[in-house]
């Protein structure tokens, strides 16, 4: 089962074969540019009600309707937001961003489409209208997927632009999530100035096969096409924790692509550590991954 985000409604609908979210939430909107939403600090998603009068409005373009929310009470935020990635729906050969909420993000939503059926919640980035859906029914997957008339360019520029804003939320949290989700954008993209900052000059990146690589290693593989990625999706993270002036994190990630004439697709459990900095960045010290049997 799956729900469905249209300009319209929201549908839950079947397929005939499960996917791994069992719940995901499509927001199709067109011929937004992401230019006119995006900005040097990144992207601010929210996600408003509808309500019967409000401190600021909106017009919904396509019906010319004048929608009211209160700006103090979004429903989703960049907070509730754990990664942004960029990737490409195949079955309607869109290419696609996916927000994947955290725990307390998906409750939330859960709670408000629960509360919103037959109304409408409002999309915004950057207070910009997106689209202006009525919900159907309940969604409580943890999984936003937004598609539609983008360029595979602009969904990167939107994913990177979201992950720029994306910070832990709470006490316990230590570690902000746009690092990693950095990370893997730049392998993604063989983004080496951006891996230039992230990945510490004496870092150690050992593979799953026992294959290691230092930083420029790293960079020079994915330059010179020896290894490429595909797909790099994080699932779950298993354990956080600060160690003096560093940061343990150990992750499940889904990854695709090929080393040399190779192909792979496989699941690892990623154990990172992060090194503060003196500028209060982290920069990637260590990575050890290991594969785990599906």
């Amino acid at each position: 089962m799956h729900s469905v985000l249209t300009g319209c409604s929201i549908m839950i609908m079947s397929k005939r074969s499960i996917s791994l979210y069992c719940w995901l939430l499509t927001v199709l909107f067109f011929g937004t540019g992401i230019t006119d939403v995006t900005a040097q600090n990144g992207v601010r998603i929210a996600f408003y009600k509808v309500l019967p009068k409000g401190a600021a409005s909106v017009i919904d373009t396509q019906s010319g309707t004048r929608l009211y929310y209160n700006p103090e009470e979004a429903i989703i935020t960049n907070k509730h937001i754990a990664s942004a990635t960029a990737g490409r729906d195949e079955n309607f050969n869109l290419h696609t961003v996916t927000l994947k909420l955290t725990p307390e993000g998906t409750k939330v939503f859960a709670k408000a489409t629960a509360e919103s059926v037959g109304k409408r919640i409002l999309v915004m980035a950057n207070k910009r209208l997106l689209i202006a859906p009525v919900v159907q029914g309940k969604i409580e997957g943890g999984e936003v997927q937004i598609t539609g008339g983008l360029s595979e360019a602009e969904t990167k520029t939107l994913a990177a632009m979201v992950s720029a804003t994306i910070k832990t939320n709470g006490e316990e949290a230590h570690f902000p999530m746009s690092y990693f989700a950095s990370l893997d954008n730049a392998m993604l993209d063989k983004d080496v100035d951006r891996l230039k900052v992230l990945v510490h000059p004496d870092a150690r990146i050992e593979h799953s096969n026992g294959w290691v690589q230092d930083k420029n290693a790293l960079i020079a593989d994915l330059e010179s096409g020896k290894v490429s990625y595909s797909e790099i999706r994080w699932e779950t993270i298993e354990e956080e924790a600060l160690e003096q002036n560093f940061v343990r994190i150990r992750r499940t990630i889904k990854v695709k692509g090929q080393f040399e004439k190779y192909p792979f697709d496989m699941k690892l459990s990623v154990l990172e550590m992060w090194q503060s900095q003196t500028d209060g960045t982290l920069q990637l010290w260590s990575r050890k991954a290991v594969k785990i049997s599906e």
